[in-house]
């Protein structure tokens, strides 16, 4: 931070939107800038659903220990009901890679043993049974990947669900608050000076002088906001949390109705002001995406702390990473309402990229920031009914018995693993003693 950058910021929202950042910020400025917290606004009824392995948990010195204290729940995938064509209930679970067979990835070598017993009507009911992440997760199993490293376990990706008032008061016991300036008010007013790009903040009457100001306050779209029709239908989803169960996302009613739209602003900081979580975006319930979004920000924003007088380069970069983690995750939870069994809505350029390249030849590609991990995208694709139309034909080039012998193996240690799995209460009773 050089000797022009800010020397005071403040933030301003409900204390679920405004901890999650100054948890990261303050630690970070250190005695370089005054950080002031100015809780307003009615907290939002929702749960944050994130990897227990997400980084933001590591940069806030968060452990699972702390996590379970805080009331959190765990799980290893969530469920998505009344979204397949045929009335499934799809479970989708962070999965690291199933293991290569002769140095190709899995699929292609079930697809190509699928294709010679004539069977690729029935891939994806094959594939389920690997789908190890998703079986523990609906069989209500629950592990950490460090359990036992060197066996199917390194696989799982769990979450945790935990209700955002419960994780802002988790990250406020382990602010050190001697560093920030703690205010609660009735009114809040910010301003834009006249012709200057700046903004003044005033609460409950008294102005409150800050170099930049983060605004979290939540509010609904306006002028300067890009719509994200792909989400629309979406937002009319139901969530639905409960203890020892998956989260699970419910399809809208046919009679929902709603004009509210999925939003985000495509340069939320400009000048002095810098809007973050529900006062940049409205991305709506599935997956919990919104509280993923503002965790996400939290990060871009470390990366890019104020260092200059004016911003402008921070705000740049900035803008440039809200607006990549926006286009993820908007990828992400269009998947149910864009390939699922009311299809209607419109696919983001990068699902309709990933679609295209995994039907086409069964290659998942990676994008810059992508949310999801590449076994992840393959198992939610499969499970929307998006089937290869061809294998790596590498893959022809081995002796069929070779590879049912393989996949017959590899099927075995994920029986022998799941057998062996604990089931969610005795993971949170783990902790409890803890």
């Amino acid at each position: 931070m050089s000797a022009g950058a800010a020397k005071s910021i403040v933030l301003v929202g409900a204390a679920e939107d405004v901890w999650p950042v100054a948890a990261l910020l303050a630690p970070a400025l250190r005695a370089r800038a005054a950080v002031t917290v100015v809780e307003h606004g009615s907290a939002e009824e929702a749960v944050a659903v994130v990897p227990v392995a997400d980084p933001y948990f590591a940069l806030a010195g968060i452990a699972v220990s702390d996590l379970a204290k805080a009331g959190a729940d765990f799980a290893l995938g969530l469920a998505l009901e009344g979204f397949a064509p045929d009335g499934r209930r799809i479970i989708v679970a962070p999965s690291g890679d199933l293991p290569m067979i002769g140095g190709l990835p899995f699929h292609h070598i079930l697809r190509r043993v699928a294709e010679e017993a004539k069977a690729l009507d029935r891939f994806a009911e094959l594939y389920e049974g690997f789908r190890f992440c998703a079986r523990a997760a609906k069989a209500g199993a629950m592990a950490l990947p460090e359990d036992a490293p060197q066996s199917p376990l390194a696989m799982l990706g769990p979450l945790t669900a935990i209700e955002r008032t419960a994780l802002a008061q988790l990250l406020k016991s382990k602010s050190d608050l001697c560093s920030i300036d703690v205010l609660r008010c009735e009114t809040v007013s910010l301003e834009e000076v006249a012709g200057s790009g700046q903004h003044k903040l005033t609460a409950d009457g008294t102005p409150i002088g800050a170099d930049l100001v983060i605004d979290l306050r939540a509010r609904t779209k306006t002028g300067g906001d890009r719509n994200i029709p792909a989400l629309s239908s979406g937002l009319q989803a139901t969530a639905h949390y409960e203890a020892g169960v998956l989260p699970t996302y419910r399809a809208p009613d046919a009679r929902s109705t709603g004009d509210a739209a999925a939003y985000a602003n495509e340069a939320p900081w400009s000048g002095n002001l810098l809007r973050m979580g529900r006062a940049s975006a409205r991305l709506g319930p599935l997956f919990a995406a919104d509280a993923r979004l503002l965790l996400l920000q939290a990060q871009h924003l470390l990366e890019t702390l104020p260092a200059t007088p004016d911003f402008a380069a921070e705000a740049r970069r900035f803008n440039q990473l809200h607006w990549r983690s926006v286009e993820r995750l908007s990828e992400w939870v269009a998947v149910p309402t864009s390939l699922g069994a009311e299809a209607q809505q419109p696919v983001p350029e990068g699902l309709a990229l990933r679609v295209e390249q995994f039907r086409s030849r069964g290659r998942m590609p990676s994008l810059d920031g992508d949310v999801l991990d590449r076994q992840t995208w393959i198992d939610l694709l499969l499970a929307f009914g998006v089937i290869p139309q061809r294998h790596d034909r590498r893959a022809d080039a081995f002796d069929p018995r070779q590879l049912d012998h393989a996949l017959g193996t590899v099927r075995g240690q994920l029986e022998q693993a799941l057998k062996a799995m604990p089931d969610s209460a005795r993971f949170r009773h783990r902790f409890a003693s803890s």
